[in-house]
């Protein structure tokens, strides 16, 4: 019995210790795909510059442009009040389709986010969705408007943030070596 609580304790120090804190980025973080159908605008499009947070560079995603981001090292959370905020530069009333997605394969249509003005902010509540949490944000170009032709996207801030969901394999890992220590001292002590 001693031996497996010593076992338990190490692990369990190991894991905690081990764990850096929850210190993430509210920003989408990671371009996943950017497809640039042959017509496609060719100037701002570097979907690079919508990653991180508001610094007035930002990529056009015009028809028929889809851009897939993602936050890596949080999710932006179902929680009080609006959940993300998108920031569009241009002031042209582009509009884009905004779809969130857990795993980046099934999609679920957010908001048919439409710039109003200079640096217009379109908010989103993930309550309306359904959707508890979402890792990944699919933008589709819904119009060839401005000198930048497309909806002009700087950022995207996660107003509510969390440590990645699902929950990392590590902890999925300590629970197992723990299950199975614990079986094992059941069975052989």
């Amino acid at each position: 019995m001693k031996k497996t609580t010593f076992v338990f304790v190490l692990l369990f120090s190991v894991f905690v210790l081990g764990t850096p804190s929850f210190a993430a980025t509210v920003w989408l973080d990671e371009v996943i795909s950017f497809d640039q159908p042959t017509g496609s605008y060719t100037s701002h499009n570097d979907p690079t510059t919508a990653l991180g947070p508001d610094d007035d560079n930002f990529v056009s995603i015009d028809i028929p442009e889809t851009l897939v981001l993602a936050f890596t090292d949080n999710s932006a959370l179902d929680d009080t009040g609006y959940d993300l905020r998108i920031r569009e530069y241009g002031n042209d009333s582009s509009h884009a389709f905004v779809y969130g997605s857990k795993n980046g394969i099934d999609w679920t249509f957010l908001i048919d986010a439409i710039g109003a003005g200079n640096r217009t902010d379109v908010f989103i509540d993930l309550q309306d969705s359904g959707l508890g949490y979402v890792n990944y944000l699919k933008f589709e170009g819904r119009d060839n408007k401005g000198g930048s032709p497309g909806f002009d996207l700087d950022a995207v801030e996660a107003l509510n943030s969390g440590p990645p969901v699902p929950v990392p394999s590590a902890i999925w890992l300590l629970g197992y070596i723990l299950a199975s220590i614990l079986g094992w001292h059941a069975c052989c002590a």
